[in-house]
């Protein structure tokens, strides 16, 4: 006698299977099976494709839900903020981020803003757009016409200087004695090598003859000169369009070696403004050498 065993459990799945898919072929006609396989193939693939195609697009999930400005002083954050709001405006699909011109932003910024010397905008997931802004340095102030100006190292005015944006140093400062010349945001109003040729005396001065700046002028905006006004009452007159060395060369020796000390205190100007010579003016002496 043969004793009869039960069967596994993986064989009595395998048994289940069988028993199972002959049941479908049953309601199944053969002619549409291979096509019955390639619906639910379809079905795989499409399901979730369309699924997040929605998500993208006809949700606000990946809506622009905040706009970050780094490193811009206060009212250069909101023009700034202002500007994206402007190009989201226009953006599709609930502002997707996705569809969001970053570089159009950027460009934007960079052209509406003067104050601005770089700006990075980097989209963020799900929704965050990140302007990174880095602002000019002023080289100098301009005062022309009663108004202060930030002046870049290009000696473009990119911004009015007021109170509230003032820098936390202390810069150079001219005058334009020029009461016809007109300075515009944006545009340049002094060369870049003048601008450069200011703040090199500016910083020597004080070593080359004791003495600290008081005050710069200018006759004006195109001038070739430009007037240092010192605290011991002397005046200094360069020309801008010669070294800065050079000239301060001179200048040493004009006052520690040409004039006698006993006249240095009734000093009014020396004018270096003209090549290979120097004319200083005391109290009741002009020379010229």
């Amino acid at each position: 006698m043969h004793r009869l065993c039960n069967p596994s459990s993986q064989s009595r799945q395998i048994w289940d299977t069988t028993i199972m898919t002959q049941r479908w072929r049953r309601f199944i006609p053969p002619s549409i099976l291979p096509w019955f396989s390639v619906f639910f193939l379809v079905i795989l693939v499409l399901g979730p494709t369309s699924f997040l195609i929605w998500l993208l697009l006809f949700t606000n999930t990946f809506s622009v839900q905040a706009i970050t400005v780094l490193d811009a002083r206060e009212h250069t954050t909101a023009a700034a903020r202002t500007i994206a709001e402007e190009q989201l405006a226009n953006v599709p699909f609930e502002q997707s981020i996705f569809f969001v011109a970053a570089d159009s932003i950027a460009t934007t910024i960079l052209s509406q803003l003067p104050q601005v010397r770089t700006v990075h905008v980097r989209r963020q997931l799900p929704g965050t757009l990140r302007i990174v802004v880095q602002e000019k340095t002023p080289a100098l102030l301009l005062f022309s016409h009663g108004d202060y100006y930030l002046v870049d190292a290009q000696g473009i005015p990119y911004e009015e200087a007021r109170l509230e944006t003032l820098p936390g140093i202390v810069l150079p400062t001219i005058k334009n004695n020029d009461t016809l010349g007109e300075v515009s945001i944006g545009v340049p109003a002094l060369s870049q090598a003048f601008v450069k040729f200011v703040t090199d005396v500016q910083a020597q001065l004080p070593t080359t003859i004791q003495a600290e700046v008081a005050e710069m002028r200018i006759p004006s905006l195109a001038a070739r000169e430009v007037h240092f006004y010192l605290n011991n009452n002397w005046q200094v007159r360069f020309d801008s369009t010669r070294s800065a060395v050079s000239q301060l060369n001179v200048l040493r020796r004009v006052v520690h070696e040409t004039i006698p000390a006993e006249q240095l205190p009734r000093l009014e100007y020396i004018d270096l403004r003209i090549p290979d010579r120097v004319y200083y003016k005391g109290l009741d002496t002009f020379t010229g050498e």
